[in-house]
This record gives structure tokens, sequence and C-alpha cells, in this order.
């Protein structure tokens, strides 16, 4: 029997499969979603009896080696001997055999030399005195000898030589140590040095956990700072997620990933118990990393660096993951830490604490623009929309969409139906801007009649005006501005004249005052100015009220039972206060009737 066919016939396609897609029983098949094209409805197909796979999708298909040379990105060889690791067969042809072509015996050199190279630069740092220097930076950063030894660290000697001459030591012939690109050549001199030296050593695993590269950081002045293998036969940096050979199983348990920046915030995250943590290594994922999360979780939390260069990062992580439908939260970490820097300082548990209480990305974006922009103004708060509608509109979902823009209204308190349903049109026709119409946020009634009231009466905005704003129930409402000057003018005993009033007032906040100094009629009596003051009370009432369910629901959909108990709690009293606050209304709507 040839050996790929003693492989073969112990490999079980459906458990090859399973570590990387989640099946689900249909009839005979096992179904899932593709690992080759993005989609939301299972169309992969697995064929027990038959051990083969197909894609009704996409159209690819074939046996248990066909999947893992596309999975993995292997040659055939490459592949038969991945498959005989994961059953158990021992292979009796190796590299030398004549099945081998030219490309997998080059590949096989390059893993040779990498497995090498890990365990160079692993005895370096405890064999030689710059190496126990190296140690030492490692200690300082709170790194265990367990942990060194788990993750591989090592030391590249300052030398410069040192592992050039070991490679050679072990009949590695220059061309292919070249193409390593750990092995550098001096074309003048035509003498080879090391790639790396000086530096602490991070070794870089693919999926199947062999080493495919490094990274170097240097523990002088020396540039730059991190130094990378460069892309070879066997690392494309757009494809490799540090730690994730390790982390494979606790991201498929848990049905959650943790994305961190750096091999540091990484090795922290992972020895603080949260071993279901990967870095991208990188300024922002790829869409090959994304596609390569995808096949373990689809829920990640972002958790990159508060620095400006991380921030951006997080948001170009958060369009590639939207766009392929990830359920998203980010860790914003407080007083600028990165996950390392907090994790020392403020230990492993407050971390994991964090890290389940994380807001979802919407939250995240819009508490960033709430925070950047006065939503006091109506352009303030139409600035804000502005900066979290281009990820709404990468949501794949319209209804989601929709739910989604109806949580930044609130936070955003656009509480005028016109906005809000501009904010919703935007989102679902996936519009990055509202159209500028929107920005002009329509007048209370209440409030023109309040204002008229006031600014025709001072002993009515003595009365009113002062408590109106001190309660906060005109925020977020066009003519705020109008009241907090009106307040400001009476505590300073000065007379309402319009031209004091307008004094200080945008455009918009002076359309609110004429408006309202010209509206027809009389001026309303103190009893129904009393009406309209109850009016705003309940209009923000109602406002908390819906939060208040947004919250709810955010709630459920994250399974918190405590946060539930909490906001029920909390709806109970809302929705008696908005009881109270509506009895004078009724009552109000009935007098004017009589």
């Amino acid at each position: 029997m040839r050996q790929s066919d003693e492989v073969r016939a112990a490999a079980d396609i459906v458990k090859i499969v399973g570590d990387y897609v989640k099946l689900q029983k249909r009839g005979v098949n096992l179904v899932g979603l593709c690992p080759f094209h993005q989609e939301k409805t299972p169309s992969f197909a697995v064929h027990p009896t038959k051990q083969i796979f197909h894609c009704f999708g996409c159209g690819v298909g074939g046996d248990v080696f066909k999947f893992v040379m596309m999975i993995e990105h292997l040659t055939f060889p490459e592949a038969l001997e991945r498959v005989a690791e994961k059953v158990g067969v021992r292979l009796r042809a190796r590299v030398n055999s004549e099945t081998y072509d030219a490309q997998t015996k080059e590949r096989a050199l390059l893993f040779k030399i990498h497995e090498a190279a890990a365990k160079f630069f692993a005895s370096q740092l405890g064999g030689t005195a710059e190496g126990r220097a190296a140690r030492g930076y490692l200690a300082d950063r709170g790194l265990s000898d367990e942990a060194v030894g788990r993750f591989r660290l090592g030391y590249a000697p300052a030398g410069g030589q040192a592992l050039t001459r070991h490679l050679f030591a072990l009949d590695f012939e220059p061309a292919i140590l070249e193409k390593s690109g750990l092995v550098l050549r001096n074309q003048e001199e035509n003498r080879h040095f090391d790639r790396f030296r000086r530096r602490v050593i991070f070794p870089i695993a693919n999926e199947s956990g062999k080493v495919v590269a490094f990274g170097g950081r240097a523990l002088s002045d020396d540039q730059p700072k991190y130094l990378n293998s460069p892309e070879t036969p066997i690392y494309s940096k757009s494809r490799v997620l540090y730690h994730l050979d390790r982390a494979a199983g606790a991201i498929r348990q848990s049905g959650q990933v943790v994305l961190v920046e750096g091999y540091m915030d990484c090795i922290a995250v992972a020895s603080a118990g949260v071993g279901r943590v990967v870095a991208s290594c990188g300024t922002s994922l790829t869409e090959s990393q994304i596609r390569l999360l995808g096949r373990y979780a689809r829920r990640v939390v972002v958790n990159y660096d508060p620095d400006s260069a991380g921030v951006a990062a997080t948001e170009r992580s958060l369009t590639g993951l939207l766009e392929e439908g990830f359920e998203v939260k980010v860790l914003a970490l407080p007083a600028g830490l990165d996950p390392d820097a907090f994790i020392r300082k403020h230990g492993a548990a407050d971390y994991e604490k964090r890290l389940g209480a994380a807001p979802s990305y919407v939250d995240y974006l819009t508490e960033r623009a709430a925070v950047q922009h006065d939503l006091t103004r109506p352009e303030g708060r139409v600035a804000a929309a502005n900066a979290v509608l281009p990820h709404l509109a990468k949501v794949p979902d319209a209804m989601l969409r929709s739910q989604l823009a109806h949580s930044v209204a609130l936070r955003l308190r656009v509480d005028d139906r016109a906005v809000e349903e501009e904010l919703k049109r935007a989102a679902a026709h996936r519009d990055t801007q509202l159209r500028p119409q929107s920005v002009a946020t329509p007048v209370n009634h209440a409030v023109k009649q309040l204002l008229r009231a006031c600014l025709q009466s001072e002993d009515l905005a003595d009365e009113f005006v002062v408590e109106l704003v001190e309660s906060g129930d005109c925020e977020g409402l066009a003519g705020a501005d109008v009241f907090r000057r009106i307040a400001e003018l009476r505590r300073q005993g000065e007379a309402l004249e319009v031209a004091l009033v307008e004094e200080s007032l945008d455009a918009e906040e002076r359309n609110v005052l004429y408006e309202s100094l010209f509206w027809p009629g009389d001026t309303p009596r103190r009893e129904v100015v009393l009406g309209f003051r109850q009016a705003l009370r309940l209009k923000r009432a109602q406002r908390e009220h819906e939060k208040l369910q947004a919250e709810i629901e955010r709630a459920e959909q994250e399974k918190d039972s405590a946060r539930l108990a909490e906001l029920f709690a909390a709806k109970g009293k809302s929705f008696k206060r908005l009881q109270e606050l509506g009895r004078p209304q009724k009552m109000l709507a009935k007098n004017r009737t009589n």
C-alpha cells in the first residue's frame, strides 16, 4: 500500500476538517461556513462516508489532502506529512525521497534551518554573559523562566556571525541560508553575517507550530527597535498570527479571540491565563489574517495599544472585521497603558474583569465620538454621528445596521425623530455621512413656548430657566444655548434684551430665539408654562428609558445576568417616573379641551 493510501485510510476527514471549520450534522452530511470564501449561510459540506468535501458556493472540493493543502497553503508532500502527524502514521519517505519535488525539499530545509536557529537563540539566552543580560531584561519585564521556555524566547549575540557559523557547521549551504533571510551576504567582501544582532528573539510559528520566522527587539539604541524576518517561501507576514498555534484550542473552546498588537502584549496576556490571545504584529489586520481568524472564532476583542498609532490600527482592523461579519468588542485600557504594562501594574484578575466587560465596537466608537465633539450643539451631534457611520456602513446585515443606528442616536442624544430617522436611513443605505439638511435639528414645541414665555416675562425666567438649566433637562435640545444664556444674564442681574441674549449665540440658536419670539398667539400663562416645563422633564425621562431598553437588549445579547438584574430594576423605576410625569400632561390636555 502506498503511504498516501495508508494515511488516507487512517484519517477521518470529519475530524481533520473539524479542526478548522465548525461543522453541524445535516442529514448524512455535515455542513459549515466555507473557510475559502465569505458567506453567511453554510454551503460547505463534508461527506463522512465518501471522505470528501465540497463547497456549493465557490466550487472547491476534494479529499483530506486537498483540504489541508488549501487551508494551510502546503504542497502535497507537506500535506501528507501534516495529516500523517495528526493521525499518528509514521512516514517512511523523508526529505531526500524522490517523491519530494524541488520546492518541497527547499521548504523542508527552511523549516530545519529555522528550528536549528530557534534552538541556537534559546541556548544563548543563558549560556553567555550578554545572553544572561538579555534574560535580566526579560525578568524586568515580568517574564518567568516558565514563560521564557514556553514561548521559546532567545537572544541573538552582538558579534554578527555566531548564528551563521553555527548553521554552516550543520552543513547548510550558503544559498539556502541566504534564502532563509537569517543569513545575509556582503557582496563586496563576499562574506556572510547574521541578520539579527544584539536582540531578544521571538520565534514566530505557523498554525502547525513550526517556526517560520523571527522577531527581534533591540536591547540598545539600534534601529529599528523591532526587526522581523523577511518574506520567504515558508513565511508571509500577512498570513501569520503570532501565538495562534498555541491559542487555537482555547479560541475554539471559548468561541472568542483576544487580538493584541505585539509579542510582549501577547505573552503577557497568555501568561495571565488568557490563552485565547493572538497578535497581529503589525499596524492592523490583513484580509488573510481576518480569514484565518474566521476559521477559529467569529467573536473578537480588539485590545491594541492606546496611543495614536494603536487607535488608528484599531479602527482599520474594525473595518475589515465588520466587513467579514465578526462580532467585535474593543477594550481600551486606562491611563494609556498597553496590555503588558497594565497586567504588570494591576494584575491578571483586573485585566480579565475588564476583558469581560469590554464594550461593543459601536459603544467604543460612539464614546470616542462623544468625547471628541460637543454633543450640546446640533453640529457636534451630527459630526459625532458622521464619525461612526463609516463603520456602521461596513456591517453586512441591514437589520443590524438599523438597530445599531438607533443605539448611536440614543448615546449621541439625538432625540429628534427626524435626525434619528436620517441616521437610520444613512445606515440602511450604507452611507458614510448624514445629508447636510439633517444638521438643522427641529425645535421642540415645548422649548419654543417656554422660551417665548420667559423672554417676555423676567419673573417666569427667574422661576423656570435657572432650574431648567441646572436640571439638565434641556441638554441636547435645540435652544439649550438660549436657555443657558438667559440663565447667565439673570444671574448677573441683566435685563432680557434680545440684543444681549443673542450676543453669544451661533446662527442656529439665534434662529431658535427668533422663532420663539415670533410664535403667533398670546403669551402662555404660568399654569401653561408649568405644563411645558413638565413636558421637557417627560421628554428627558423618555430618552433615558429608551437608553435603558437599548442597554437591556445589549446585556441580553451578551448574556450578562448581573447587569440585566440592575437594568431591569432601573427600568422599573424609570417606568414609574414616566407614569408620574405623564399624569400632569394628561390633566393639562384635559384642561385645554374644557
